[in-house]
């Protein structure tokens, strides 16, 4: 969600007096992380859907188990657990503070080189009934953490609409006021590799070249790909052998296939100190076949984890006024540390 949420910050312009809402869902969809996750159990790689919906100045993102809802007049963030019937209030002060201890306890002056490419493959689909384009993006991060030097390479494949939805410019010019008030930061999501400044740079220079196509992206894939050739080589085949084979894997096959090679290469160390390189693995393995909706033009099928997110049944009719409020009788909590 946080991926996506950047993406559409920079879409639009003045703040107008509408209502918008419309259905996101996204999913793990394949990488070395799926396996280690279905250990976790079933839920843990369950499609994750939920309703966003902007009245005014509020924006509210429920699913299943919660409602979140941010008042950009009172500068607020109400999160609502809907099981527990609780609800806790943090302002955006809160909020910015917080993410000022994450990235000085993950040393936020931290030497990282992040460079982004995007480009229009040529590329089209239709995609839930809407004529669309590709817009790849390549985000590539080196960095220096205790005297190592690692790479991350994440790919972005994403279909934007070929015209503008009537009415999605409320989203988006919701989410550039309150990244005025909160800040690119605080979009990043208080974990996950998102949880970093540079990463942060990062994901807004991607929002930027996807400004410039003027849509809305309708299906998104993300893969975090090996630097590494030789563990490319490795996770295909594994990856390949995997689709084939039925049952859980046992959790030392989760482990090894998760944190092979050190998530691709970042924070190795340099080839000269590195370990052995394992086995080959059997030449014979057939590539693995494509859950996804669309093929994108990434560089290689394999990944640590590959995410899926899908945006459908946009409307611009009224949004109900109670969907911005805490439901009656639940009692309020103190807010989560992040």
């Amino acid at each position: 969600m946080y991926f996506r949420t950047i993406l559409f910050v920079l879409l639009s312009g003045a703040l107008a007096r509408a209502d918008f809402k419309y259905d996101q869902t996204t999913r793990m969809t394949g990488g070395s992380m799926l396996r280690m996750m279905q250990m976790v159990g079933r839920g843990a790689t369950e499609p994750h859907t939920s309703t966003v919906a902007v009245k005014g100045d509020k924006m509210a993102t429920r699913s299943k188990d919660s409602i979140v809802i941010i008042d950009l007049a009172a500068e607020t963030t109400t999160t609502v657990d809907l099981k527990d019937q609780t609800y806790s209030v943090m302002t955006f002060a809160q909020t910015r503070e917080q993410m000022e201890k994450v990235f000085s306890k993950g040393g936020g002056k931290t030497d990282t080189n992040i460079s982004v490419e995007g480009k229009q493959t040529g590329k089209t689909a239709t995609v839930n009934g809407l004529p669309t384009s590709e817009l790849f993006l390549t985000m590539l991060v080196e960095g220096n953490s205790g005297g190592q030097r690692g790479q991350m390479r994440m790919e972005m494949s994403n279909w934007v609409s070929a015209s503008k939805i009537a009415g999605f410019d409320e989203v988006t010019a919701f989410q550039r006021k309150m990244v005025q008030k909160m800040g690119l930061a605080t979009l990043a999501g208080p974990a996950g590799p998102m949880a970093q400044p540079g990463m942060a740079k990062g994901m807004a220079e991607m929002a930027k070249k996807m400004a410039e196509t003027g849509g809305v992206p309708i299906v998104t894939v993300i893969r975090m790909i090996p630097t590494d050739p030789e563990q490319i080589k490795q996770m295909e085949a594994m990856q390949a052998q995997n689709a084939d084979a039925p049952g859980r894997p046992s959790m030392g096959e989760a482990l090894s296939g998760a944190l092979g090679g050190r998530f691709g290469g970042f924070g190795r160390k340099k080839k000269t100190e590195e370990a052995p390189a394992a086995a080959p693995a059997p030449a014979a393995a057939a590539p693995a076949k494509s859950t996804l909706p669309v093929e994108g033009s990434f560089s290689s099928a394999a990944s640590m984890m590959e995410m899926l997110t899908e945006s459908a049944n946009f409307s611009s009719l009224p949004v109900d006024a109670a969907l911005f409020a805490v439901p009656t009788g639940f009692k309020q909590v103190k807010p989560k540390g992040l």
